[in-house]
């Protein structure tokens, strides 16, 4: 479902990921409009593309997040429902919560991977607030050997880092196999698409 993570630099070479194909029922939901939501509606996403919602899930078993937790250690958004979704409709430009998006706290608790989904849980709740992080897209054109690590040493302002997402090789998006085999290709040129998280 989701592409492939980068990953450290001592394991070059190696690729791994899991794949979650489980289903989640779509919900309804509406947003919040609160003196506080108000205030998160009025925001801006910082310079370094955080930025908080707040969800009214009164009525709703899940805040409309379906999470990807194949990394536990850092949950992104793989898919918006429910009340998300109607955040979404009412939000202000830039505020939006999008695939990819990583997850970094409800209601003020930081997300781990393996607690997530129960996190997000929405039952017994009237809102819940979330802070986001949209990711950076950069296309990286590499050449082999060496291929990120000669990219990061190049461009120090435009690196590459652990959990960064490859969403794209050589023009072509899709499922993780077809990733893994554009990247298996010999070819000494590689144009990566790849969303950044630091």
């Amino acid at each position: 479902m989701f592409a492939c993570c980068c990953t450290d630099a001592g394991m070059e070479g190696e690729i791994s990921m899991k794949e979650d194909f489980s289903r989640k029922n779509i919900i309804s939901g509406q947003a919040a409009m609160t003196d506080e939501s108000s205030d998160v509606m009025s925001q801006k996403v910082d310079a370094c593309g955080v930025f908080e919602v707040l969800l009214d899930v009164e009525a709703e078993d899940s805040c409309g997040i379906v999470p990807d937790t194949s990394h536990e250690a850092f949950p992104i958004v793989r898919q918006v429902t429910g009340a998300a979704f109607a955040w979404n409709n009412g939000c202000p430009m830039g505020l939006e919560i999008k695939r990819y998006d990583r997850i970094l706290t409800v209601n003020g608790e930081d997300v781990l991977g393996r607690h997530t989904e129960r996190q997000l849980d929405a039952r017994d709740k009237r809102r819940m607030k979330l802070t986001l992080k949209h990711p950076v897209e950069r296309e990286l054109f590499l050449q082999k050997p060496g291929l990120v690590m000669s990219w990061n040493n190049a461009n120090p302002d435009k690196t590459v880092s652990a959990n960064d997402r490859i969403i794209g090789v050589n023009g072509i998006q899709g499922e993780p196999n077809i990733l893994v085999e554009r990247l298996r290709e010999n070819s000494d040129i590689m144009v990566l698409t790849v969303l950044c998280y630091s």
